[in-house]
Formats: C-alpha cells, sequence, structure tokens
C-alpha cells in the first residue's frame, strides 16, 4: 500500500471527547502561570536556586487540573458541576512525580538517548527518528510529542527537548513499514539474508511518545486503522492519562473502540497503564488512609478513577496492563507497591513490569540504586499471587534486562570452602566476597540471539544502572559464546597474575595444582 493512500474515517464519524476543564499547563519557569503556581508551592529561596540552576531548562514543567487538584488537596469539578477530584490531603508522592527538584541539576550525568533508542529507528530520512524497531515482534511509533503532565523522571526527555530527532510518525507510515517489512521477511523464508539468523514478522504496534491519549479520538482511530490495515495482531496504547485525566476515558472513547472492533474484530487493543502510586486513584480519609470498602475487600477508587477502568473493561477485546519505574519520594515504599499491585490486579489491571529508572540527563535525581530497587521489590512481591506480581527490570540497549537476584558475598564466617586449598579460597573469595548480582535476558533485540541467558556481575551498591557494573562482569551473554567469560578471567588475571596460571597450566596431570601455594591453615 503506498504511503500516498492516506488513512481517512472511511465515512465514519468518531465522537468527540470534550475536557476544556482539564486543559493541560506547561511551560518554563518564565511562564507566568507557571511562575504564579510555584511561587504559591516553593520556598522562595528554593524556587530562586531552581531557576539560577536552569532546572526548568532540564525539562519544563507540566500539570494539569485534575493531577494539581490531587497534589494541592483541592476539590476539582467539571462544567456541569460534577465532582470529579474529591478534596482530599495533598499528595505528597504525586506532588514528587511531577514538581520539579532542585537537585535534578546538581548532576545532569546520564543519557541523551537513554538505551541507546536511536539505535533502533530506521536509517531512512523518511522514517528516522520517527518509529522504534526494537524487538522483532513489535514496532512503537512515537505517534504524540507530548503529556497532559510532565514526570520529573520520564526517559522521553529527548523527545520534549529535541535532543535526538525523535519527531512524531504519521498514521500511514507505521501502516506502510508493518507491511514492507513482513512481506520482505516473507519473501526471504523468515530468515536474515545478511546473518542467516532466524527473524520475526511484526505483530503488535505499540503507540507511545509522549501519551496517545492527550490526540482525539479522530485521530487514535486513524492510528487503529494503520495498524488494522498493517495486519498486527495487538494494538498496545501507552499511556497515563488514566492516572493524570481519567475523565479522558469516557463514552465518546469506548464508542470509537466499538467503531473500530467492528471493522477490525481480530484486533486487540491493549491499554499500558502508567500507574505509579495508590494515591493517583484511590481515595482518602482525612488523616490520609485509603478508605476500606464498606461490603467487601480492598479500598475505594475514586469515582472517576473507577468508572475509566470500568469502561475499557467492558469490552471483550480490550485488556490493562500496568507499569512504572521506581522513583525516589513517590513510591520507593513497599507497602505502597504492595497496594498498587493489589488494587490494581483487583480492578482487572495486569501488573506487568516495575522498572529500574532509565539514566537521563538528571537521573540521579529520581533513581535508587539498583540493588536497594531490586531489594524493595522483592518486599513488595511478598503475600502476593502470581496474578498480581510484576517483574523488575531494566530496559537497556541490549533488551529487557531482569534484575533476577543479589548474591550476598562470603564472609569470614563461611565454612562452606573450607575443605579447598587456600589459593582457590582465596580465588573464590575475589569473586564472590562482594556478592553478585544476577541479570536474565528477558528479550533482546532482533532476532533474541541472548534471551534467556545471563549477566552475572560483582556487586555494586551504588549502581543506578548497568553502567555501573561494566567494570565487574564476571559472566555476559551480550559478548557471544565465544566471549561470555572474558571478564572472569581478566578479573582472575587481574587478581592473581598470570604467572598463576602458567604455573597451573604447568602441572602435570594428577599433581595438586595449588601446593606452591597451600600455606599453612589450608584444609
Amino acid at each position: 500500500m503506498d504511503a500516498a493512500d492516506k488513512i481517512t474515517s472511511r465515512g465514519v464519524d468518531i465522537p468527540k471527547t470534550y475536557m476544556k476543564h482539564v486543559r493541560p499547563l506547561r511551560g518554563r519557569f518564565t511562564h507566568h502561570r507557571v511562575n504564579e503556581l510555584l511561587s504559591s508551592i516553593y520556598d522562595p529561596e528554593e524556587y530562586r536556586q531552581m531557576k539560577e540552576s536552569g532546572v526548568d531548562k532540564r525539562m519544563m514543567f507540566g500539570t494539569n487540573p485534575h493531577y494539581q487538584a490531587l497534589i494541592m488537596g483541592e476539590e476539582l469539578q467539571d462544567d456541569e458541576g460534577n465532582v470529579l477530584v474529591p478534596k482530599m490531603p495533598p499528595s505528597l508522592p504525586i506532588a514528587a512525580l511531577i514538581l520539579p527538584r532542585l537537585n535534578e541539576s546538581f548532576s545532569l550525568d546520564g543519557a541523551k538517548d537513554p538505551s541507546n533508542q536511536m539505535k533502533f529507528t530506521p536509517g531512512s530520512n523518511s522514517l528516522h527518528g520517527k518509529l522504534l524497531h526494537k524487538y522483532d515482534e513489535i514496532v512503537l511509533g512515537y505517534s504524540s510529542p507530548t503529556c497532559s503532565a510532565h514526570c520529573r523522571y520520564c526517559y522521553r526527555l529527548d523527545l520534549f527537548n529535541k535532543d535526538t530527532g525523535k519527531i512524531s510518525v504519521r498514521p500511514e507510515e507505521l501502516r506502510d513499514y508493518i507491511l514492507n517489512y513482513n512481506q520482505n521477511l516473507k519473501n526471504n523464508d523468515g530468515v536474515d539474508p545478511k546473518t542467516g539468523a532466524r527473524r520475526y514478522p511484526i505483530r503488535e504496534l505499540l503507540l507511545s511518545g509522549g501519551d496517545i491519549m492527550v490526540l482525539p479520538n479522530r485521530t487514535i482511530y486513524r492510528f487503529a486503522v494503520a495498524a488494522g490495515e498493517a495486519g498486527v495482531h495487538i494494538l498496545r496504547l501507552g499511556t497515563k492519562e488514566i492516572a493524570f485525566r481519567p475523565e479522558r476515558f469516557d463514552d465518546a472513547l469506548v464508542e470509537t473502540l466499538k467503531i473500530i472492533h467492528e471493522q477490525f474484530p481480530h484486533l486487540h487493543i491493549n491499554f499500558v497503564t502508567h500507574l505509579t502510586h495508590p494515591d493517583e486513584f484511590l481515595m482518602r480519609d482525612e488523616d490520609n488512609n485509603y478508605i476500606p470498602n464498606e461490603n467487601g475487600p480492598g479500598y475505594q477508587w475514586m469515582p472517576i478513577s473507577k468508572a475509566a477502568v470500568e469502561r475499557m473493561l467492558s469490552l471483550p477485546f480490550v485488556t490493562l496492563e500496568n507499569q512504572t519505574p521506581i522513583v525516589r519520594k513517590v513510591n520507593d515504599d513497599s507497602e505502597a507497591l504492595r497496594v498498587l499491585h493489589e488494587e490494581t490486579r483487583r480492578m482487572g489491571i495486569k501488573p506487568k513490569y516495575l522498572f529500574q529508572g532509565r539514566d537521563i540527563e538528571g537521573h540521579k535525581a529520581f533513581s535508587l540504586p539498583v540493588e536497594t530497587a531490586w531489594r524493595l521489590h522483592t518486599d513488595t512481591m511478598k503475600g502476593l499471587s502470581d496474578t498480581a506480581r510484576s517483574r523488575f527490570s531494566m530496559s537497556t540497549e541490549w533488551g529487557k534486562m531482569e534484575v533476577v537476584s543479589v548474591i550476598e558475598g562470603i564472609n569470614d564466617d563461611c565454612k562452606d570452602f573450607d575443605i579447598l586449598p587456600l589459593a582457590l579460597r582465596m580465588a573464590l573469595k575475589e569473586i564472590l566476597g562482594d556478592g553478585l548480582v544476577i541479570f536474565r535476558s528477558h528479550r533482546s533485540p532482533h532476532e533474541a540471539r541472548s534471551q534467556g541467558d545471563l549477566i552475572i556481575a560483582k556487586r555494586n551498591p551504588e549502581a543506578l544502572w548497568i553502567s555501573g557494573y561494566e567494570d565487574r562482569i564476571i559472566y555476559d551473554t551480550r559478548r557471544g559464546d565465544g566471549e561470555k567469560y572474558a571478564g572472569l578471567v581478566s578479573l582472575l588475571i587481574e587478581s592473581f597474575g598470570a604467572e598463576f596460571f602458567e604455573k597451573f597450566g604447568d602441572k602435570a596431570a594428577g599433581e595438586n595444582p595449588f601446593a606452591p601455594w597451600d600455606v599453612a591453615g589450608a584444609a
């Protein structure tokens, strides 16, 4: 299908969602309304320092009336006087999610293009920066350049700041890319002609940005038509609007989705929601406690949030899954995360991932150390059934790495190795003394060569990203079969010297290779 063949509404009237009362507020500190709001929240000296250090240059401020009402503890009504957000105590976790932090500017270490995403965008001029094709089976399209509020930890910071060349894609461009890719793959019998590797057809389209749900229903319809005409199985819609503006998920959207389903009955629609803290959707009393349901388990949801979920799940061809990073001062609390998992699952939203915050510029203000976050996730999973559990993962250049385990090191009280010669004990203590972190390649790019394999590194309690382990890795699936153990060999040579291994290798069969170093005290 030629790109010039534009996608239209096919003669169908797409219902509109009217939400003038939830219009976003975005801008730098120089914006008069932004300045007025933040001046009412911050201490004057702190706000002055933020301005001088350029916090808003790292990322502009963005909010909307719904989320702002949660932050300020104020009631919000629509144009007809219906209560959208009831009056509750101000939410500090919600505030920490979108309000600027002075320490954002203390260190701007990090990547302009986190996880090297531009590496996975097509090289052609027409599509470069418009889509991400990292995993064979799914394509991500940058469908929207904005959100209705701005998460300070957002890993699409470069899209907002226009730092790396990411721009919005048109529906027909996505459709034609998928059709062409799948046809070329079929013509080559599912094999990459350059490498001979088995490759896989595109079966899913993910619309993200920014946030696809800030766009009007007519535009969402056009993207859905593109997915349907491309023949994908699943259309994913990545969104935080269910937290920022649950009003968006109204009857007009339901009717739009029904129209899509009538035209493409085999296309499944999957909303990937971004609920980060229970304060985004649960009712709280005057003491800031969640209010239990009177006639059953769980807590009371804000009516507008509950209605949004129920509308979407009333459609049999729609599912909801949730994922969110762990963010310092927002949800770095196991009890809050456990409630998040329990309540979303109870309402029919499947928990999917908890992520380590990506290494964006300024990430040190938001990220917990990997090992700290892993323990937090592990504590959160206690007492949860398998249907309410998530994976703790890092979305890296090499794919999604699940953090499987953090193993404690060897201490002097450990008796397990006493039977070994001293030299071998020394080697093991050098490798295992600080403990290990085990990463599993949960999803790997393209032909999924390393999927299911491991990366094993010596612990680094201060590491915020995989880069904090690079000089400690002893087994690395990213290197390929011939070099997976290169880190271990380098570590042993560095610790004991090449002479150690030369003598080891010269020993005649049957001799104790550790005899020259087996000093007094060895077992």
